[in-house]
């Protein structure tokens, strides 16, 4: 309530900064009484002249979550998804909350008690500003939500871009699904700000008190028996601790990890500017990167940079969820990548699960090194099952407030039944356009399979064949094409996205009806936010590989 009020001061403060603030009341649904006190806490809102929106959490399973093990958790993720997909709706990037100095006191505590490491990562605390968590499954929480075309967003023409021919021939290609590539995303997702963190809490009751704003005290949080925080709060009110675990002594462990934290990055940052000849083709997210035989000095003589430049390297191509993504890999991967550079002849093993095989030794201006390929890990029996998906409608109501996100979203404008942007792997984004419910509910997503090469030598004929062989020997070589995502109608192959191959394609004189008449009438394939370095510092440097369909 300080925060939302304080919020609504700043342009008395500056007349040039204005905001309208809308406040977010989540009830959870975790005890009696909850809904009575969001709608106090909105009436208060409003007697302030504060918008607000009361955001309603649901609980399957249970009738008592707060009874479960890990509620909290559970809680947090609930939490910042409701918010996040209200905040979508509304085109609202910028999320304040209001955590203040006892918060981060307590989460730093909570993290020296639950990690025997004296890893320095851990005891950050609560950044002042960040991406918001828990929310990569929702399209627009880390990225722009529509689709750019991929030559709009590299911009200018002088990038290293490798544009490959798909299948399809001059006099029809430009009606095969618009002339659409795998594209990237436009990094401009939801920013969570803390802006308290240096207040304590009496501070903000003071606020409140002094300027006469009524707020609801959650009488759960002095349960000393509910969660680890509570302990830890109900420690810290009626015992004097050592110093060491005092605020201040806590609060200088915080600053002094934050900053180590950062020289760690730029560390990082440098051992990844020595890195040369990049190489990221679209299709099927496969990379080559030449890596000089110093790196292998650099894991012996600063493991700690090595580790966060591996982590950030196959962060690009890993299918870990988002919120997984360590900031340094393990000693031991740092070790076994070291070793398996000084060792002679090719060399493969997984780490963060990609698949790093070394194709070759090479030098870069003089400088001796090896290039490296990494790529997707065969899926296993588990990952295919969790990979194969069905898309959900886009609500007919979700339409408008999606198509002023920022920009307008054309593909929203067209004939037909637009999905829901679905996040496969946790990889790319993927999205389709058919021409009504029934339809839409008959397409699925899934990978590529060895089952599947027996159907599709049924369907094309030779020279469709040796097309799609060709492609898949280029973009996915080997065991590869099996992580490759291939979109299904009634069971059946129909469409590798990624690759723009439909199968079954239209002799020339028919396309342009046959097309129409397909039930994937367009779809839209962006691959997943990556590191800022590589997004933005490096990416003139990349080669980008990916399917142009050329005209005629």
């Amino acid at each position: 309530m300080a925060l939302a009020w304080l919020l609504k001061q700043m342009p008395k403060v500056n007349k040039n900064l204005w905001i309208d603030p809308v406040a977010f009341i989540v009830d959870h649904k975790a005890r009696a009484g909850s809904r009575e006190e969001a709608e106090f806490v909105s009436s208060e809102l409003n007697r302030l002249g504060i918008k607000n929106l009361i955001l309603t959490m649901k609980w399957t399973g249970t009738a008592n979550p707060s009874d479960l093990p890990d509620f909290e958790l559970r809680a947090r993720e609930a939490r910042y998804r409701l918010i996040a997909a209200a905040s979508i709706q509304r085109n609202i990037r910028h999320l304040f909350v209001g955590h203040h100095q006892d918060d981060q006191v307590e989460t730093v505590l909570m993290r020296l008690l639950r990690n025997s490491t004296t890893n320095f990562l851990g005891l950050q605390g609560m950044a002042e500003q960040t991406a918001i968590p828990c929310c990569e499954s929702i399209r627009g929480a880390h990225e722009w939500p529509g689709y750019e075309n991929f030559l709009d967003w590299i911009r200018q023409p002088d990038f290293n871009i490798d544009m490959r021919e798909s299948k399809t021939s001059p006099s029809d290609a430009s009606a095969l699904n618009f002339d659409k590539t795998v594209t990237m995303p436009r990094p401009l997702g939801l920013q969570v700000h803390r802006p308290l963190l240096r207040f304590p809490k009496w501070r903000l009751v003071d606020v409140c008190e002094t300027n006469h704003i009524k707020y609801v005290k959650d009488k759960t949080n002095d349960d000393p028996t509910l969660t680890l925080r509570n302990a830890i709060r109900h420690l810290r009110s009626e015992y004097t601790l050592p110093r060491a675990f005092q605020a201040e002594s806590l609060l200088r462990l915080r600053d002094w990890a934050q900053k180590s934290t950062q020289v760690l990055v730029d560390r990082g940052t440098n051992l990844l500017n020595t890195f040369g000849n990049p190489t990221f083709d679209l299709r099927s997210g496969l990379m080559t990167v030449w890596i000089p035989k110093s790196f292998a000095s650099a894991c012996e003589n600063d493991p700690e940079a090595a580790a966060n430049a591996l982590a950030r390297l196959t962060s690009i191509v890993s299918c870990q969820p988002r919120d997984a993504v360590p900031t340094i890999v393990p000693w031991r991967s740092v070790r076994e990548f070291a070793q398996k550079m000084l060792s002679p002849g090719s060399n493969a093993f997984t780490m963060q699960r990609v698949l790093l095989e070394r194709v070759s030794t090479a030098s870069n201006d003089g400088e001796q090194g090896s290039l490296w390929k990494l790529s997707r890990p065969p899926m296993r029996a588990m990952e295919v099952q969790l990979a194969t998906m069905k898309f959900n409608a886009l609500a007919v109501t979700e339409n408008k407030p999606a198509s002023q996100f920022w920009r307008q979203d054309l593909f929203l404008d067209k004939e037909g039944l637009c999905s829901l942007w679905l996040l496969w792997d946790h990889r790319y984004w993927v999205r389709v356009r058919t021409k009504d419910s029934h339809t839409l509910g008959e397409i699925g997503i899934r990978p590529f399979q060895v089952t599947d090469e027996e159907y599709l030598r049924k369907k094309l004929d030779k020279k469709e064949r040796d097309d799609l062989q060709k492609i898949l020997g280029e973009a996915s070589p080997g065991k590869l094409r099996y992580t490759l995502p291939v979109l299904t109608w009634q069971d059946k192959l129909s469409v590798f996205p990624t690759l723009n191959f439909m199968v079954e394609t239209p002799s020339c004189e028919q396309f342009e009806a046959r097309a129409r008449d397909h039930p994937i009438l367009e779809w839209e394939v962006c691959y997943k936010t990556i590191d800022q370095y590589f997004m933005v510092d490096q990416k003139k440097t990349i080669k980008w590989i990916n399917t142009d369909i050329q005209q005629g």
